[in-house]
Parts: C-alpha cells; structure tokens; sequence
C-alpha cells in the first residue's frame, strides 16, 4: 500500500513539473522573444496587431526580426535603429507612390531648412517621376539654373552613385553639402544622344518669393518663385504696389515654380477670386471630398489676367493655375504642366523622424485630376530657351512672354 502511495505522489509530481513546464514553453513561444527584442524597437513598433489587419500579418515582420537576430552571423554588430529605419522605409516605399517617404531625422531637418527657404546645395526641386529622379524646376539665380539644368531632365547618377533607386529626399541629401564644394550629376535629357557629368558648385541657396515689375500698356508682371512660407506676406505688399500704379491687364508667371505650402496658395488665391468661389477639391478616397473656397478681399479680381505655365509648373502652382482658369477663363500659355496634384502630411514620429504620406489628391474646381495628367496649356507655345533668371525680363527673346502679352491686350 506505501508502495502505491509513493507511485502515485511521483507521478502527481512528474505531472505538475510537466505541467509548469508546458505552460512555461507555450508563454516563452508566445513572449518570450518579444521581451527580448532590443529596447528601440519596443519604443517605436506598436505590437498589437491594428484591427483591420487578417490574423498574422503582422506576424511575418516579428519572425523576421527575430530570425536576424538569432542567425544573422553579424548579429553582435547589428545597429538597431538602421534596422528599424530600414523597415520603416521598406512600409512606405511598399506603397509605389513617389511622393510618400519615410524620413530619418537628417533627412526631416533637410526637408524643413528647404521649406523655410534657406540651404546648402545647387538650387533646384525635384521628384520622383517613371521610376527615376528628374528635375522639376531650377529655382532663379543658382547654380543649377546657371548651369542650364532643365525641368524634367533626369539624374541618373549624384557623384558616381547610382540615383534611380533612391528616394527624391535622399538625392537631395546626396546634391547637398558644404557651401563652396562640388557635387558631379550625371544628366540625361530626352533630346541628348547620352548622359553627360555636369558640375555644380554648392551655395547658400536663398529661394525668392516673387518679384514684379510694369511693362508697356500698364501690364503689370507677377513671376511667383515658390509658395514658400514668407510668400503671402510679399504677395500682400506687392499687390498694394500693382493697385497703385493702377494697371489694365497682369501677366501671372507661374514657370517653374515647383509649389509649396497649400496655405500660401490658398491665401493667394483669394485675391483673385470672389469670395467663395472654389479654390480645389481634396479626394481623400472612399467618396470624401473636401472643398476649399477663397476667403479673400478679391483686390484683383476684375483685372484682365493670363498665366505662363510650363513644365516646371508643379504641385501648389497647378492649383492656382487650375482655379483661375475654371472660376475665370483666365487662359493658361505656355508648355503642359508637370503634373503633381496630391497632398502630402508630414507625420512626426519617434526619434525625430518622420513619415510623408500622400492622404489626397488634387482636382481642379471642375474636377479635373492634376495627378499624373497635369493642366494643359490654352495657347501652347514652347519657348526655345529658359529665360528666368530673377534680373531683367527678356520680353524680345521670351516668345512665352511675347504670346501673353498679345492674349492680353485682345482682352484690354
């Protein structure tokens, strides 16, 4: 009977180390490596899966993580947030929109100097377009533009490094660099035979707001360089200056300028146009549109207006291209407009980095999708050379300028 007694109390405990020894495997299957990951990644990547992800799918990411620190056969080297960094690249760059880029915290501090209007570098905007890095526009007076660079002309290389699968910021941070160096770009533009190796020496690029001047007839000019962050408060005390030498007719110059804040357009916007009329419309996707309206005193609303739009005419520029035509009639001359109507927000995140994600695209008051398509021209006429600079107009040799003044005085 001891006999039976002491069998069954070994068994009971066999079953019970067993037993802790069950639950403990399934919780450290479960846990275990999850507590074990580096302290960086707990801080930045949310574990829960979000509610509209299938079971798993976020699954596929932790195995991987785990698998490189367990077998990667540099696993005491490995640097964390590169890792991290990588991933969270590798999120967005899985969306295959150009304009939608994670940013590390160089790269976000880079994209915030050129906002405000001051770097280092050549002094053009450019973007990602058919799977390469062109040139949007050569902003006024830099070397890029001194150096002939032209919209749409293709990077294929920055300083002997492979540019095609890069992302627009990181070519921007390759271009960039101490004032008085040199950067090499490898060029091609559809009408050379090959690529050729341009140099540019990097300056303090300074990027204007607009300039104005008057021409014969009362024709007032406007050239707008950028919708910057100081360009509504120049555009207000330039219009003062336009009312009080009282002019019949404005050519609005929107050539290459590659855009800006959608505040800066807005506001400027609302000096053309009356009070409510409809500046754009925002596809946010799944049937929400949001309508934007002029809020304006309307100073220049009754001014006989044209505008010289080319290639180089992007983004928050199309959008005011696109409202004066569809509100007002206003002809459009010029070159087809390069075409990037959508939206970006730039989403802080931790360790100072950032996302710039794509949440709407553009239409014009009329509907038209800006996207991709671009705003042609109501009197399309190439110019056979880019000319401008921020000194003096070439109105005898600008044949764009020549066709806006003639389309303007029909109207005068």
């Amino acid at each position: 009977m001891k006999n039976w007694k002491k069998i069954i109390t070994i068994v009971l405990a066999v079953m019970i180390i067993i037993g802790v020894w069950a639950i403990g495997f399934l919780a450290g299957t479960k846990l275990g490596w999850q507590t074990n990951l580096p302290l960086p990644f707990e801080k930045i990547i949310n574990r829960e899966k979000p509610a509209d992800l299938p079971p798993g799918d976020m699954g596929v990411l932790w195995e991987t993580w785990r698998v490189i620190l367990e077998k990667y056969v540099n696993r005491d080297n490995l640097d964390t947030k590169t890792m991290i960094e990588g991933a969270a690249k590798g999120l967005v760059d899985s969306l295959g929109d150009p304009y939608s880029e994670y940013l590390n915290s160089e790269e976000n501090e880079a994209l915030s100097q050129e906002l405000t209007g001051e770097f280092f570098g050549v002094g053009m905007e450019i973007s990602r377009k058919d799977n390469s890095i062109v040139i949007i526009s050569p902003l006024p007076d830099t070397p890029a533009e001194k150096a002939g660079l032209k919209p749409n002309d293709v990077i294929l290389k920055i300083d002997g490094k492979d540019a095609t699968k890069i992302s627009s910021q990181e070519a921007a941070n390759l271009i960039r660099g101490p004032q008085g160096t040199s950067v090499v770009l490898t060029i091609f533009r559809p009408d050379w035979n090959e690529a050729r190796e341009i140099t540019l020496i990097r300056e303090k690029i300074t990027i204007p707001s607009l300039k104005w001047q008057m021409l014969d007839n009362q024709i007032a000019y406007l050239k707008i360089y950028s919708f910057n962050q100081s360009v509504s408060f120049d555009f207000y005390q330039t219009v003062l200056q336009i009312i009080a030498n009282r002019p019949r007719g404005l050519i609005l110059d929107l050539r290459n300028n590659p855009g800006g804040y959608l505040e800066s357009v807005v506001n400027i916007s609302g000096w053309f146009l009356p009070r409510g009329s409809i500046i754009l419309k925002e596809d946010f996707g799944n049937e929400d549109i949001k309508i934007t309206r002029a809020t304006g005193n309307a100073a220049l609303k009754d001014i006989p207006t044209v505008v010289l739009v080319n290639e180089g005419t992007a983004s928050a520029s199309e959008i005011l291209a696109g409202a004066l035509r569809d509100n007002r009639n206003i002809k459009l001359i010029g070159t087809k407009t390069f075409g990037k109507g959508s939206v970006q927000e730039l989403v802080n995140l931790k360790e100072d980095g950032s996302v710039k994600i794509t949440i709407a695209k553009w239409l014009t008051p009329n509907g038209t999708l800006i996207e991709g398509n671009g705003l042609t021209p109501d009197v399309e006429i190439a110019s056979e050379k880019e000319l401008f600079t921020y000194g003096q107009l070439n109105i005898n040799t600008d044949k764009q300028l020549q066709a806006a003044i003639n389309e303007l005085q029909k109207e005068l």
